[in-house]
């Protein structure tokens, strides 16, 4: 049944069955409430029906297995089966995914999993195979914005002076630089106790996760620039994908289509009910075109900066395919 599956799938006592079955773990950063966290005990459900129990998913969440960079790190030495990351904790492994950390490249959710789903996305398949890793799908997180306990953002220069926690990568500490701000790296698991002390004064993030990391008890002030419209991606250590049967691998495969279908299905609205849910809590500032027009001029020379590291082809592919 489901219900059995499902059980089988979250890695709690199986019923016995013929063959023992073979367990894939997947470590991530997430809270369990959060969607991402539900698609991927959706896939562990997928599988156990698709292969008739002969795949258990047994799922780690909120960074139990260590940070982001040591579970990548762990899939790609293959102690781990599987992660997930945005592309900004996989570019030092692939360096040319940080196109898509650069700010206001994205138009719209909608252009980049059409993007994903096109060249763009084989491009990061080889980029992943190359680094030791199989890319086995995508998860939407959505637009990324400013949040600090000090003062509403509506031009860049009212970044300036402020300690912004960004992810530790190099496109994100020169856009915040850019900004004005002072750009401090650190694990997201550190982040709530960071603001909290005051060694930082905000962050940027996007808004479900504001709300299930309960991040609006130590800010103040959400403002809605959306520089990034971000992405996880999915992989598995690449050994470990090549070990298996195609019949294995296909199974595997089309779990993944039906949890990402549903979460990117899913997501919007999780955005949305984030956003009303956090209206009601802090004090959050949309951005008017003209000043998104001030943001994006502030940021331009990240793009120049990164041509080289990125490549110039990857760059222009993704300009064109994103815009």
């Amino acid at each position: 049944s489901a219900a059995t599956a499902g059980v089988a799938a979250l890695g709690f006592g199986a019923p016995a069955i013929a063959q023992s079955p073979r367990t894939l773990r997947f470590g991530h950063m997430l809270p369990t409430d959060q969607i991402h966290h539900k698609a991927i005990v959706l896939f562990g459900e997928e599988l156990a029906k698709l292969s008739s129990n002969r795949f258990k998913v047994e799922i780690f969440p909120s960074s139990q297995l260590g940070s982001i960079a040591e579970m990548l790190q762990s899939v790609q030495a293959g102690s781990l089966s599987m992660t997930m990351a945005v592309p900004a904790w996989y570019s030092s492994f692939m360096k040319p995914v940080d196109a898509f950390t650069l700010p206001y490249i994205v138009a719209s959710a909608d252009r980049l999993r059409t993007a994903l789903g096109g060249a763009i996305g084989e491009r990061i398949s080889s980029l992943g195979q190359a680094a030791g890793f199989s890319v086995l799908g995508y998860f939407l997180l959505g637009g990324r914005h400013i949040v600090n306990k000090q003062r509403a953002v509506n031009r860049p220069e009212d970044c300036k002076g402020l300690k912004l926690r960004v992810i530790n990568n190099p496109v994100y500490l020169q856009t915040f630089r850019l900004l004005g701000a002072n750009p401090v790296a650190m694990d997201p698991s550190e982040l709530y106790l960071a603001v909290q002390q005051g060694v930082v004064d905000g962050f940027e993030y996007p808004l479900p996760d504001l709300v299930a990391q309960k991040m609006y008890e130590v800010i103040k002030f959400i403002s809605l620039d959306q520089h990034t419209t971000d992405f996880f991606i999915i992989s598995a250590n690449r050994k470990l994908w090549e070990s298996m049967a195609a019949e294995e691998r296909a199974m595997i495969t089309a779990a993944w289509k039906t949890a990402t279908d549903w979460q990117w299905k899913e997501q919007p609205a999780e955005i949305d009910r984030a956003l009303a849910r956090l209206k009601g809590l802090v004090a959050v500032n949309e951005i008017t075109p003209a000043n998104r027009k001030l943001f994006i001029e502030a940021t331009r020379p990240v793009y120049k900066q990164f041509e080289a590291s990125i490549g110039k082809d990857f760059l222009d592919a993704a300009i064109r395919e994103l815009g």
